[in-house]
């Protein structure tokens, strides 16, 4: 089945202002993401909505498709983007990648298509670094539980529960997604929740709805949330 991977990118970001043109190995941090998952995945195309990054794909040779800039969420920008190609490309996978995560790799879509063979919906989840980051309320939680030998996701927040065993049975959350076209396109439909609103997390919307095919991978995968991780993510690539 055709698979396209979609980055959606914007630059009204309250914590981190004009946070996708922020370097990365001297490039803008979105353009550093296209070319990573370029390298696995040919039909990538970013999702876009500001005059200044279009200008910007337009120097560079990057494929985008223009969204409306009023979505409440990557996944509505992404939904857009399928609406438009869907019928000329017969796409069937997408994969929703974030523009602010430089480490993702081959592997790491490779786990996220494989799974949606099985679910309508898949993400991944990696150790955190250390009970800091685990406290860290910008770091997504994970828990997850067994399903018939399978991993799914049991709930997604950002302060840490009771139940929660730090890389035991909650890890955390890459905001990267895997859809089968027919479901997002329902996911889209569905009302926002209540918790949703609450936690700012658009996978709160289908949790209590349907079972979201997760694969944990062993390494960190560091995501840019704050300026502080910029720093990190540049110091480790020039290690």
């Amino acid at each position: 089945m055709n698979i396209v991977s979609i980055i959606p990118v914007r630059l009204a970001a309250t914590r981190f202002p004009n946070k996708p043109f922020a370097k990365i190995d001297g490039l803008p941090m979105f353009h550093y993401v296209y070319n990573k998952v370029l390298e696995s995945c040919p039909n990538t195309l970013l999702a876009i909505c500001d005059e200044k990054i279009e200008t910007y794909c337009r120097n560079h040779n990057l494929q985008f498709i223009s969204t409306n800039p009023n979505h409440q969420s990557g996944s509505d920008r992404v939904g857009e983007v399928i609406s438009k190609i869907e019928m000329k490309k017969n796409i069937h996978k997408v994969i929703n990648i974030q523009g602010d995560m430089p480490f993702i790799s081959k592997e790491h879509i490779k786990l996220l298509t494989s799974k949606i063979d099985y679910f309508e919906m898949s993400t991944l989840g990696c150790p955190f670094i250390d009970k800091k980051e685990f406290q860290d309320l910008n770091k997504v939680k994970l828990l997850i539980k067994e399903d018939n030998k399978n991993v799914v996701a049991e709930n997604f927040f950002r302060e840490p529960m009771h139940a929660s065993e730090m890389n035991v049975n909650t890890f955390h959350h890459i905001g990267l997604y895997g859809y089968q076209i027919s479901f997002l396109k329902k996911f889209l439909q569905m009302p926002i929740s209540r918790r949703e609103k609450t936690e700012k997390l658009e996978q709160l919307r289908i949790q209590d709805l349907n079972k979201i095919g997760v694969s944990i991978i062993k390494e960190n995968i560091l995501g840019v949330d704050t300026k502080e991780d910029l720093i990190k993510v540049n110091n480790i690539l020039k290690k």
